[in-house]
């Protein structure tokens, strides 16, 4: 009885874990998202990855200091991203995370709408959730 009871525990333990986890993980998408249209380096640097691929539906890819750098020289502003959590698959330290977004952004002050499906990556590290890959589509 002792190990049915411990064994209960370990199971309920672990699933609350899994809340938990999957709760920080929106937050931290959450939180880059609002980065982006604020512009917020700081949080950035910490929510990105030093190894990051960025992929965009255009096939354009960047590296951590480019989505920084684009965003301070107006190569690209972020006005709107609406997201909505299709998939979140945790396995340790890694997630994947499939959305579908409506973003709305200028480029070289030409402003653009998009309807994208959207893979990210993410891996847990000392300092939290830090998104190590994305790749998007059109819809």
């Amino acid at each position: 009885m002792r190990y049915l009871i411990t064994i209960a525990f370990l199971f309920i333990s672990s699933a609350i874990f899994a809340q938990a986890d999957s709760v920080s993980l929106k937050k931290a998408v959450a939180d880059f998202n609002k980065a982006l249209i604020t512009k917020d380096s700081l949080a950035l640097k910490k929510l990105v990855h030093d190894k990051i691929t960025y992929g965009h539906s255009n096939g354009w890819i960047q590296s951590k200091s480019d989505i920084i750098d684009d965003l301070y020289s107006g190569k690209i502003v972020y006005n709107v991203i609406d997201q909505y959590f299709d998939n979140i698959v945790l396995d340790g330290n890694t997630a994947s995370v499939r959305e579908t977004a409506n973003i709305n952004v200028e480029m070289a002050g030409k402003p653009l709408q998009f309807k994208l499906k959207v893979l990210q990556v993410w891996v847990w590290k000392k300092k939290g959730w830090q998104l190590f890959s994305r790749q998007s589509v059109k819809i």
